[in-house]
């Protein structure tokens, strides 16, 4: 049975710009649509997913399963559900959210009534509880994280340790020998959070062989809080003038606190961080920046489970999304 990729391969165009025709989510030339309609009648292409459902036995459903942490920032996520969502249907497969707080009950439940071909974890935590069901039933999935020990799951994340050392070597390249080091709530760290531990210990290591002090201030993520937070540390003269941020709340409430203050970017104050660059666009943020690639990490980790649905047997993977560094001008060279 022809699938979305195969009609791409015998139009000659992008799995996106066929979901785009079969959608109409978006303007195609009418060319270019011509050469989708003649490689779907060709192939005898089918979009009918229950059609398609009941000549494989699969859902053509995919289970996305949310741990949501409460220090976490809900913007962040929402980048990930919708590049998840978008690169699913480019794989012909629907999204099922599982949000439920008690994930592993979420996972046997939907494991028993077969209500999913696969699932997606996301906020992955070492040693994480819903990767007991999993492995139990050995049901297709992957994890949107690295842990320590994936135990033999398939996973994918942004390389947040080389994530670190840049933005590190960035503001020691410009002469800077001390900086504010902005970190998620410490509940996140203890939890086991796979991004925030990775990238914290990589800035740490990366930090000391640059001869770089950081000074770790934990910013909580209520939008209040978080500026006033910034505000207190913008204003501490003992605090280090150059800004190393991972915390999403943090970065996006900047600006607003930099403005309460008078202070302005690079004159005043350095800064370099890692988030979204949709994040970035909302919260108008012109910050020197790593990238998080949410639409790399997310069509990485549905092609993934594309083939781990087609091949349940075949060696686990793990793929970390090289980081890109973006600078704009946010780096004042350290006096």
């Amino acid at each position: 049975m022809a699938t979305i990729g195969d009609v791409a391969r015998e139009a000659g165009v992008s799995r996106s710009t066929v979901s785009s025709v079969l959608t109409g989510r978006k303007y195609v030339s009418p060319e270019t649509r011509a050469k989708v309609d003649a490689a779907v009648a060709k192939l005898q292409f089918s979009v009918n997913a229950g059609a398609r459902a009941l000549a494989t036995s699969r859902t053509m459903a995919l289970g996305v399963v949310v741990g949501f942490h409460e220090a976490e920032f809900s913007p962040a996520l929402a980048t990930y559900l919708v590049a998840l969502s978008d690169a699913a249907r480019e794989e012909g497969y629907s999204v099922v959210l599982l949000t439920e707080p008690d994930g592993v009950e979420a996972v046997r439940r939907a494991i028993s009534g077969r209500q999913v071909d696969g699932f997606v974890l996301l906020n992955v935590v070492d040693e994480d509880p819903r990767l007991e069901p999993i492995n139990q039933a050995r049901y297709p999935a992957v994890l949107l994280g690295m842990p320590q020990d994936p135990r033999g799951v398939d996973a994918v994340d942004l390389d947040f340790a080389a994530g670190a050392a840049m933005l590190v070597d960035h503001l020691a390249d410009a002469g800077h020998r001390e900086a504010v080091f902005l970190r998620w709530p410490e509940e996140l760290y203890d939890a086991g959070s796979t991004y925030a531990n990775r990238f914290a210990s990589s800035a740490y290591e990366r930090a000391e062989r640059r001869g770089l002090r950081l000074v770790p201030i934990a910013v909580p993520v209520g939008p209040e809080q978080v500026r006033a937070t910034l505000r207190d540390v913008l204003r501490n003269p003992e605090n280090p003038h150059a800004l190393l941020i991972h915390n999403d709340a943090a970065v996006a409430m900047l600006p607003f606190a930099l403005h309460d203050l008078g202070l302005e970017v690079p004159t005043d104050r350095s800064v370099v961080s890692l988030h979204a660059a949709e994040l970035a666009r909302l919260y108008v943020l012109s910050f020197t920046a790593v990238e998080s690639e949410p639409v790399a990490v997310c069509q990485t980790a549905v092609e993934m489970l594309a083939k781990r649905i087609a091949s349940p047997e075949s060696p686990a993977q793990k793929r970390l999304i090289v980081p890109h560094l973006e600078s704009k001008g946010s780096v004042g060279t350290a006096a």
